[in-house]
């Protein structure tokens, strides 16, 4: 049930607000998020519930084991149920993402044939699984005491706005909204403007460039020009933000709605002037869960190596970055790739590149980060050469495969408000008439009513499509 379905927008969504809401007690508000979020999840993929009680299970027993471990100064046994703790959390990760991807790597090391059907992937998974560990780890470093309510503990866990793509949350941030829910009138008017917003993004824009996207890069790629192979990267490019920064604030309005304030996930990563910058406003709450829990522990353990210490811990965090997004070489070539231009930042480069001129930063950054998308997009390592080689020219700036042949010249003027979303222009005004109130707010709320109109009218006539990271 995606967040841009008709049923989610006039069915699911309103009831739970309701149920939510008319309740008095705030015990029970906990109990229908739980009941709701459940429903939601088995409404997508109702073979895999299973997982969501055995993650619940796992993550709510071991935080309080590690807890009467640390109230007791048992620190060994603490540390052993902590890490008896994230490593059943990677098993399940591991069991249903990578088994498949580590068998065939045996296969293609080895001379053996092993027989094996791949599980299907319950959705989210990456996603809970990391807020498990991150409660884990928290509450063995005392960041947080162990929640002995199971109804609040899985409440955090499990709740819908941020189950299926995140964004990753960590208990301390949303856990004063679980003990002391609250009515915020207010908080619904921006919740729902948030989500229109995000709604917008996804339906109208990214949906509509997915399709000429899918175009180019199903095309055979040794008989496309570089006109349409760049206009399928700067598609794809603005598709991928759009879907994903969609989905996330459609989640925190979502989360505004109900009382709670879930991170932000996005910051308006295309205007960075570095790649390690792209990096902080990118999946912001995924660089933040490595950095915190990977990056910084590694820094500290190998403290007194000097020598590329840091460049090599890069390496592995985004080595470990690419896997998390799927099971295959092309994620983990992806990950490897930020991982060397990051280390080549971080041994002088950045430093450097901080003294030229901002546009050649931004053109710099923007190049790079767009070749990225080239490994992320194209799951088959073999096609890679045919297409950097259509980019840079080696088929001719025209070849067989045309934009009239493919029929997306349609899709080229939704590259411009693609653009402007990606900018914080729009947002600055709209920060500006919110904090100017009066007529200028009534004004932007006919606009936001107008809009969610508009949207309405793509998914009724061209249906919806599942988010992009869904599949992570």
């Amino acid at each position: 049930m995606p967040f841009s379905s008709i049923t989610f927008i006039f069915l699911f969504l309103p009831i739970s607000l309701i149920l939510f809401y008319i309740l008095p007690y705030r015990g029970w508000r906990n109990a229908v998020l739980v009941f709701t979020s459940l429903v939601f999840f088995a409404w997508s993929d109702p073979t895999h519930i299973h997982v969501l009680f055995i993650s619940i299970l796992i993550n709510y027993l071991w935080g309080l084991l590690i807890g009467k471990a640390k109230a007791r100064n048992a620190e060994i046994t603490a540390k052993t149920q902590m890490w008896i703790g994230v490593a059943l959390n990677l098993l399940l990760l591991g069991l249903y993402k990578y088994t498949g991807f580590f068998l065939n790597t045996l296969e293609a090391i080895f001379p053996i044939k092993i027989n094996y059907t791949q599980w299907a992937l319950p959705l989210g998974i990456s996603f809970f699984t990391f807020s498990g560990i991150s409660y884990i780890l928290d509450v063995y470093n005392q960041v947080n005491a162990p929640e002995k309510n199971l109804i609040r503990f899985s409440s955090y866990l499990i709740m819908f706005p941020k189950l299926l793509q995140g964004p990753i949350t960590r208990f301390i941030q949303i856990k004063e909204e679980l003990v002391n829910p609250k009515f915020f009138p207010l908080g619904i008017m921006q919740g729902a403007r948030r989500f229109i917003g995000g709604l917008a993004k996804k339906v109208i824009l990214a949906d509509s460039l997915a399709l000429a996207t899918n175009k180019v890069f199903s095309s055979n790629f040794n008989e496309i020009g570089a006109g349409v192979a760049w206009f399928g990267l700067f598609a794809y490019t603005f598709q991928i933000y759009l879907d994903f920064s969609g989905y996330t604030d459609m989640a925190i309005g979502i989360g505004q709605m109900l009382g709670f304030q879930l991170p932000e996930n996005f910051n308006f990563p295309y205007i960075s002037r570095s790649i390690s910058e792209f990096w902080r406003r990118w999946h912001i709450t995924l660089g933040a869960w490595f950095r915190t829990y990977l990056f910084i522990p590694l820094e500290f353990a190998r403290k007194r190596e000097k020598f590329l210490r840091q460049q090599s811990n890069l390496l592995i965090v985004f080595l470990l970055t690419g896997l998390w997004h799927g099971a295959s070489w092309n994620f983990v070539i992806w990950g490897a790739y930020y991982g060397v231009i990051l280390a080549i930042e971080a041994s002088g480069f950045g430093k450097t590149l901080k003294k030229t001129a901002p546009f050649f930063q931004h053109v710099y950054s923007l190049i790079l980060i767009m070749l990225g998308w080239v490994f992320f997009q194209i799951t088959d390592i073999h096609e890679w050469g045919s297409f950097l080689g259509a980019l840079f020219g080696t088929h001719g700036w025209r070849n067989a495969v045309t934009f009239r042949s493919l029929n997306i010249l349609f899709y080229i003027p939704f590259l411009i408000p693609g653009l402007l979303f990606s900018l914080p222009f729009m947002h600055k005004l709209g920060a500006r008439v919110k904090e100017k109130g009066g007529k200028a707010l009534l004004v932007l709320d006919i606009v936001y009513i107008l809009l969610f109109l508009f949207t309405l009218t793509f998914i009724l006539s061209k249906g919806f499509t599942t988010f992009m990271y869904a599949e992570f």
